[in-house]
């Protein structure tokens, strides 16, 4: 067989390019990749390497290169989709998966909400074997499985952040923040995110249907609370001032649900994930007042609605597209 030419390579390349197929897999490219902040210099917003040209509209899947973080040195796969009337001043979502790892069919989930939307939407990959058992995701491996705090560095909260620099430069994306979007696993991560590290670059941060939760108080060590975390006042005042929407699904009220968290903490929270958030609510709530504070927080309860991101996913890619609430 006569090996490829560069010129055969640079046009199977254009063309997977104008056929909207990732680059991931092309004859002569390597994925688009990001360099790890664990790794790479400091720099500005972006870590990302310039690819040679935005990605078109369709399904791509991004490598983001982070060898520091969790049990293996793998790259992570970030799972994205450009609607066809996505610009580059338009919004960006980030959406977080649950328990099953499945960040390719939280992708489908969410592609036709987001073509209707013109969102972009990305989707980080935390697989078992890089993030395996709860700790490494759920509870963004702040702590270990005997609940050991870790130190910060080995956080995983930052891949949020180098997925979204990654794809501005892939996608040209032109905004400074994004949407933040979690589900079941997902929106434990997200809250977690939220207290521990402030999720900064986040204009909106919608919870869905987490199973359980870290109360703003001092009464549990984390991740049931905050007594063994270096998280002051100050820090729970920026928190509560940040928008957030607590999406709680009217149907989640399976209180054997095979998937619900049954620690002592978590059924201390409530008996199924519909009273839970609504506890998290409440907590947070009374601790604002106490503060002193207003929270911008809220709950809304999707009607007929499970254990379910399909079911959630355009209610909250709407909440993307109204934007920040006042």
């Amino acid at each position: 067989m006569t090996p490829d030419t560069p010129d055969l390579l640079t046009r199977r390349r254009w063309l997977a390019l104008a056929a909207g197929l990732p680059l991931v897999g092309c004859a002569g490219t390597r994925p688009l990749t990001a360099a790890s902040p664990a790794t790479a210099p400091a720099a500005g917003p972006s870590q990302a390497r310039p690819a040679a040209t935005t990605l078109p509209a369709g399904s791509h899947v991004l490598s983001l290169a982070a060898p520091a973080l969790g049990a293996t040195p793998e790259d992570i796969r970030i799972h994205a989709h450009r609607p066809a009337r996505w610009q580059s001043s338009d919004p960006v979502a980030v959406v977080m998966h649950g328990t099953n790892r499945d960040a390719n069919r939280y992708l489908r989930n969410w592609v036709d909400p987001a073509e209707e939307a013109g969102i972009l939407v990305l989707v980080p990959e935390f697989t078992q074997t890089k993030f395996p058992k709860r700790s490494f995701y759920n509870f963004g491996n702040v702590v270990d499985e005997e609940m050991r705090m870790r130190p910060r560095e080995q956080w995983s909260f930052r891949v949020v952040d180098d997925a979204f620099a990654l794809a501005r430069t892939a996608f040209g994306a032109q905004r400074e923040r994004f949407a933040l979007y979690g589900h079941s696993a997902g929106a434990q991560f997200v809250h977690r995110y939220l207290l521990m590290a402030e999720a900064s670059r986040a204009e909106l941060i919608v919870s869905a249907n987490a199973g359980s939760y870290t109360l703003p108080t001092r009464k549990e060590n984390f991740p049931w609370g905050l007594a063994n975390a270096e998280v002051t006042a100050d820090d729970l005042k920026r928190a509560f001032a940040r928008p957030v929407v607590l999406l709680l699904g009217e149907n989640d009220s399976d209180p054997m649900h095979p998937n619900l968290p049954s620690d002592p903490e978590a059924k201390a929270q409530g008996p199924h994930r519909l009273a839970r958030g609504q506890n998290f609510h409440a907590t947070a709530r009374a601790v604002a007042a106490e503060l002193g504070v207003p929270l911008r927080w809220r709950v809304q309860v999707v009607p007929g609605v499970g254990h379910s991101d399909r079911g959630m996913a355009p209610v909250a890619m709407q909440l993307v597209r109204q934007g920040v609430p006042a």
